[in-house]
Parts: C-alpha cells; sequence; structure tokens
C-alpha cells in the first residue's frame, strides 16, 4: 500500500480507534462472560494497533502469521517492544485461533483472565510509539 504522509496519518489512527474500539467491546462481552468471544476482540485489539505500528513503519503483512513473523522481526528482536509481549501476541493469536474454529474447545475464564491486561498494556504500547495523534 503507497500512503502519503497524511493518508499513513490516518490510516494509523482509524486502526488504533479500532482497536480501542474493539478492546471496549472485549470489556463488553467479558462481562457477560462470554470467553470466547472476548478473547477474540482482545486478540483484534492487538491485531489492529498491530496494523497501525506496520503502516507507521510502512511495513505490510498479508496474513496473521505474517503479521506476527513482521512484528517479531521489526519491533521484538529489534527490543523496540519488550520480547514478553511478543510472545503474548502470538499466544493469543494460537487462543483465539482455537476459540475461534474448534468446536471442541471453549476458552475458560481462568485462560481469559490471563490475557486482558497484556492486551491493554500492548495497545498502550503501540499506541505510544505510534504518537497517536488524531489526523
Amino acid at each position: 500500500m503507497s500512503l502519503n504522509d497524511e493518508e499513513r496519518k490516518t490510516m494509523v489512527f482509524l486502526q488504533m480507534e479500532k482497536a480501542k474500539r474493539f478492546l471496549e467491546q472485549a470489556e463488553m462481552v467479558r462481562d457477560m462472560q462470554q470467553w470466547d468471544l472476548a478473547a477474540n476482540r482482545y486478540y483484534y485489539a492487538c491485531f489492529h494497533a498491530v496494523q497501525a505500528l506496520f503502516i507507521h513503519n510502512k511495513l505490510a503483512s498479508k496474513t496473521h502469521s505474517g503479521m506476527l513473523g513482521q512484528f517479531g522481526l521489526h519491533f521484538i528482536k529489534t527490543g523496540i517492544i519488550e520480547d514478553r509481549l511478543g510472545g503474548f501476541l502470538t499466544r493469543m493469536e494460537q487462543l483465539r485461533e482455537k476459540g475461534d474454529y474448534n468446536c471442541v474447545f471453549s476458552i475458560s475464564e481462568d485462560e481469559l483472565s490471563t490475557i486482558v491486561k497484556p492486551a491493554h498494556e500492548l495497545v498502550k504500547v503501540i499506541a505510544e510509539l505510534v504518537n497517536n495523534i488524531e489526523p
């Protein structure tokens, strides 16, 4: 995607707004004890924050696994983002995939409780990295 600086800034802002909205949705469905759906929303909040980071840095990926690889290469291995948050994102993607596609698996309240704080933290860290300023 070839964007000029203003378009890039707008796209970063929109991705971060979606990330924040998905965090709010995750909290709402968590309160309703819908653990699978909450995990999905937490993951996608992180996903959209990472997309904002990619756009901000002129990077892109076409798949979830590609996103994880690019994130690890450009932001975890370089020390820009803490390693534990990279591991968290990988675990989140696996958990989300199991919750979404495996009809035998259901995410438990205990499993979900381990992802709430790091999801908020990752979105916050990325917001700070992209200097989330309105376009």
